[in-house]
């Protein structure tokens, strides 16, 4: 099927109330404190189940378990959501890019999408379809369906799978060839995603600059600067990195928590690789113990590659 036919199936889905399940579970980042409160005690990841009634990138609409109303929520508090129940389709293709068999997990996106499922779940897999083509080889792929999606604000949870290079690493021609041609993309996630990928290659002040107009441009959304902003973390010297390392995790903590595991992925092995290897494992033990996209099954995946 040519990419256009499946990626009008994602951006002719227009509605948020598409589906509402009987028993869906949910992790939702902690409320951040008040001023009153304070910050010395730390809280706990809330996890429940209920049905999703809406999700887009400003609100989640839930109706709790053994409740009637509806509770509202911020969008870029839900790290993560369970359907209690999704089409063998759906299923395939998030099995096969768990098999890290990238190509077929691609092939089936259209057959999933046409099951109908939730906008939100509709951009995940698309978002998730994008890092199969991005680790298949087919670069200018993985940057169309980029962009597609980006044709509506997204979740934090959606923008959590972008498929941007957070580790040094040389990649392949072909996908260099294609960040550098749609390096003016109108899109900013474009941008993003085509900049960590010349950040590996002889463009790297390509990609370099492409961070700085993103993180310089009033119009550029504040959790794709504040992105952009880390992911010039790449090129600071090792010397560098233990005088920055305390500015560097306020600046994580400060994203909203769903998308904070590819900048900590950065900053672990930015400390690793400058000869701090107390605080990188520090770090890493602390992306194992955390729930978020069932980090050790399946985000991992791609973010090692």
């Amino acid at each position: 099927m040519r990419l256009s036919v499946f990626l009008l199936i994602v951006v002719c889905s227009v509605t948020y109330t598409d589906w509402i399940r009987a028993a869906d579970r949910i992790w939702l980042e902690p409320a951040r404190p008040t001023v009153g409160q304070g910050d010395w005690y730390p809280r706990s990841i809330e996890s429940f189940t209920g049905s999703v009634v809406a999700f887009d990138a400003e609100q989640f609409r839930v109706i709790r378990a053994g409740q009637n109303t509806e509770t509202v929520t911020s969008a870029a508090r839900v790290l993560w959501v369970e359907p209690e129940q999704i089409s063998n389709l759906e299923a395939g293709l998030i099995d096969l890019f768990k098999e890290g068999k990238y190509a077929q997990s691609l092939s089936g996106l259209p057959a999933a999408l046409k099951s109908r499922p939730p906008v939100w779940r509709q951009q995940w897999l698309t978002m998730l379809s994008a890092n199969s083509a991005w680790l298949s080889g087919r670069a200018p792929v993985a940057l169309e369906l980029v962009g597609q999606l980006d044709r509506r604000p997204l979740p934090a949870m959606v923008l959590a799978w972008l498929p941007i290079a957070w580790e040094n690493g040389a990649q392949p021609a072909a996908v260099v060839r294609a960040a550098s041609e749609r390096a003016q993309d109108p899109s900013a996630v474009v941008r993003l995603v085509a900049a960590s990928w010349l950040l590996s290659s002889a463009d790297r002040n390509q990609g370099l600059q492409i961070i700085n107009e993103l993180v310089k441009d009033s119009g550029t959304s504040r959790d794709i600067s504040q992105l952009a902003r880390i992911l010039s973390w790449r090129v600071t010297p090792p010397p560098q990195v233990a005088a920055l390392q305390a500015t560097w995790e306020k600046q994580i903590a400060a994203l909203p928590m769903a998308i904070q595991t590819g900048p900590s992925h950065l900053l672990m092995n930015k400390l690793r690789a400058s000869g701090q290897a107390e605080e990188a494992k520090r770090l890493q033990l602390s992306l194992e113990l955390t729930p978020v996209y069932g980090l050790k099954k399946v985000l991992s995946k791609s973010l090692n590659q």
